[in-house]
């Protein structure tokens, strides 16, 4: 009860700590609040980058991401955004997530201070999730926002056991936000006592999501064709004397670009997906 009331306690000072807020928004359920005023630039990416993240807008992030990208990192490097625990998580979700060019993102890593946390990032981004090195919690909560099929009974364990370390709990802000959201996903998955056999559920909905993301292409472009074939023909079944007041060409090529709007608009083909997943039952398509 003590740990309870003092997440509880915690959390409720975020509020006026608008960098701590973001982070956990970001790896929560909790509404991003934007704070309001002057930031630097490096804020303002980490706080715009957030919000990307959390409306699965890739054009956003990678916006945000080609801003900070731009900086020249060399060795012994004292730059304070290279130290900054929040950004770099945040970039480290964004660039794996929105499957971006990691290269640069690996370089800065590499130039922090060898810790615990740097070496998390650093096996975060090559996917090393199993290092007895890493900050379990971190791990965890990591892949609960991106794979959550690669969540374990094992990993739950090890983040559990490291959350029962004070001095590590509570040693910064960062690691403070992340082992609470780990202590609220270890209730979740262990509710059940069935980890493992809820990890191949969890699989299974990935490999159906995407699968439904194909069908959902194929589906899409064969009824814009099947719709582009019938008024073809309907055009030619037409008397000819009515043909001949038509022009033919310029009909087809109107029904052709329809067709091609319709295939470029994303919103479209989104509401087509969620007809799919709705047919099939699954009502959560995030």
């Amino acid at each position: 009860m003590v740990f309870i009331e003092e997440k509880h306690s915690y959390l409720s000072s975020l509020a006026n700590q608008p960098k701590q807020s973001a982070l956990y928004a970001l790896v929560s359920d909790e509404i991003l609040q934007l704070p309001q005023g002057n930031f630097s630039e490096t804020d303002s990416i980490y706080y715009s980058s957030i919000q990307a993240i959390k409306k699965n807008s890739r054009e956003e992030f990678n916006s945000q991401y080609a801003k900070i990208s731009k900086r020249k990192v060399s060795e012994n490097s004292v730059a304070p955004f290279i130290h900054d625990d929040f950004l770099i998580f945040t970039l480290v979700i964004g660039v794996l997530k929105f499957e971006l060019e990691k290269d640069w993102l690996l370089g800065v890593i590499t130039k922090r201070a060898k810790n615990a946390t740097t070496t998390t990032f650093e096996n975060l981004l090559t996917e090393n999730y199993q290092s007895k090195a890493n900050i379990h919690s971190l791990i965890l909560t990591f892949l609960f926002l991106l794979d959550k099929s690669k969540i374990t009974n094992e990993l739950l364990v090890e983040a559990y056991n490291s959350m029962s370390d004070i001095t590590q709990s509570f040693k910064s802000d960062f690691i403070r936000i992340i082992h609470y959201r780990a202590f609220d996903l270890i209730i979740q998955f262990k509710l059940p006592r069935d980890t493992d056999r809820i990890s191949k559920l969890l699989e299974f909905e990935t490999r159906f999501k995407k699968r439904i993301n194909v069908i959902t292409y194929l589906t899409y472009n064969i009824l814009l064709l099947l719709i582009l074939i019938g008024a073809y023909r309907i055009l030619h079944s037409l008397p000819e004397d009515l043909k001949s007041k038509i022009n033919e060409v310029g009909i087809l090529i109107g029904i052709g670009g329809v067709g091609l709007f319709g295939n470029i608009i994303p919103k479209w083909r989104m509401k087509f997906k969620e007809l799919i997943f709705r047919f099939f039952g699954y009502r959560n398509t995030q």
